[in-house]
């Protein structure tokens, strides 16, 4: 039986700030707690990340990186590293390597792993010189592995694709999405969700429906998320008289059951990693409208297991929601929902992506000892 590890997983994101990546570090690292790991999490002491990660009960460890190659914080992380006694580090963001990266060289910890869910790597020397301190990237798409596989330095035994696993949720009970946002009960409606930032996309989505507004099947759309752009984009939808159309409904503790209440899910995202949002409402069996961005082809079959906006504008979103709108009842997009959750529960199940992690750490342990 293969020894149990100790696993750190070091998150050095912004304290208000949750995304998929920091959602993945929580998950993985409450599932390999789960099979018997001693697993502990860093991260900024007030940082909503920690704060999940205790919630989880898992370990956890605040540490403030402030800058790239701190000699204090690298001398205090390789105390904590040699005291925990790691046997495995798993790194987000650049910083993180620059950090307890190099503290975990000199802590002498045996494996030391970058996960990259979007491309944070380029073909530029700092770039190069980072990646030089881990042993192994772990990305969640083909894609960015094959980008990174460009570069002439990088090693293609380095990148490793691990694709994200989505729990089951089981029967989930859709929300009275019409009643409690005042959504017109002949209207059908299609959800977003994300940061709102520019990188989702929800400024084109906008400006789609409002060439859409009074020419199509009656619809709404509801995006969730919290961020920077919210003011601007409740401009957007004034200053474009869709007030009744489009809703901003902010963060959503449970937004697995407005999204089993809506009829789409759409994605306009200018660039993504492997789409949490996506996943998780194709594991609802929900079809899925997304533009052609990094991971998504990796997921969606078009017009087999969703719709893939090829080329991102405001008309292709048009002609996305359309074909929404026209498609709606006839039995094919339902028969989308099937072969997405069929997908979902074949390829991307948490227990494949912990048996794909485990693995992958110990076959660096192994190589220790060759």
């Amino acid at each position: 039986m293969a020894k149990k590890l100790n696993i750190l997983f070091s998150n050095s994101i912004s304290s208000h700030k949750w995304g998929g990546g920091e959602k993945w570090m929580v998950t993985a690292a409450s599932g390999l707690s789960g099979r018997g790991h001693r697993v502990m999490v860093s991260g900024k002491g007030n940082s909503i990340f920690l704060s999940n990660a205790r919630d989880k009960g898992l370990n956890i460890i605040p540490l403030n990186f402030f800058e790239d190659y701190s000699p204090f914080k690298i001398w205090h992380t390789k105390r904590i590293l040699e005291r925990e006694n790691v046997d495995v580090i798993v790194l987000n963001l650049k910083k993180d390597i620059r950090v307890a990266g190099i503290a975990a060289r000199l802590a002498k910890v045996p494996v030391i792993i970058a996960r990259n869910g979007i491309q944070l790597f380029r073909d530029i020397w700092k770039h190069k010189k980072t990646a030089g301190l881990v042993d192994s990237i772990i990305t969640n798409t083909q894609s960015i592995r094959d980008t990174y596989n460009q570069f002439p330095w990088m090693d293609s035994e380095k990148t490793k694709v691990i694709y994200n696993g989505i729990k089951s949720n089981g029967t989930i009970r859709p929300m009275n999405i019409h009643k409690i946002w005042n959504i017109p009960e002949d209207h059908l409606v299609f959800v977003a969700a994300g940061r709102l930032t520019i990188q989702k996309g929800f400024d084109l989505l906008i400006d789609a429906v409002s060439k859409l507004n009074g020419t199509a099947k009656p619809f709404s759309i509801l995006i969730a998320g919290t961020g920077k752009e919210r003011n601007a984009l409740n401009r957007q939808i004034e200053k474009n008289g869709l007030t009744n159309r489009i809703k901003l409904i902010g963060f959503q503790h449970e937004l697995s059951r407005v999204i089993q209440a809506a009829d789409f899910v759409i994605m306009p995202s200018r660039h993504e990693g492997m789409p949490n949002v996506a996943m998780e409402s194709m594991a609802l069996g929900k079809p899925v409208f997304a533009s052609n961005v990094n991971g998504v082809p990796e997921l969606i079959h078009h017009c087999q297991s969703g719709y893939i906006i090829n080329e991102l504008s405001v008309e292709q979103i048009m002609d996305a929601i359309q074909f929404g709108l026209d498609h709606h009842g006839t039995g094919e997009l339902e028969q989308w929902g099937k072969e997405a959750k069929q997908k979902m529960e074949s390829q991307f199940t948490i227990d494949g992506m912990l048996d794909h992690l485990e693995s992958h750490f110990y076959s660096h342990m192994a190589q220790l000892h060759r």
